[in-house]
């Protein structure tokens, strides 16, 4: 992470249509929330609040 807070990273995926999974009409973000998910409570698995957020995009190639 940087002095300003943004955080760059890349991530290596086996799923061949992220273009059509992730990458739609109306983007595509990431939540990270202070605790793990129950996968059980609904709508954040009761895993707290949240800590940091940031838009996901295509890395341009």
């Amino acid at each position: 992470m940087s002095s300003n807070g943004r955080l760059e990273i890349e991530v290596m995926t086996c799923v061949s249509d992220m273009d059509k999974q992730l990458f739609d009409r109306d983007g595509a973000a990431l939540v990270i929330h202070k605790g793990a998910d129950d996968y059980n409570s609904q709508p954040s698995g009761a895993a707290g609040p949240r800590i940091a957020c940031g838009v996901i995009k295509k890395r341009d190639t």
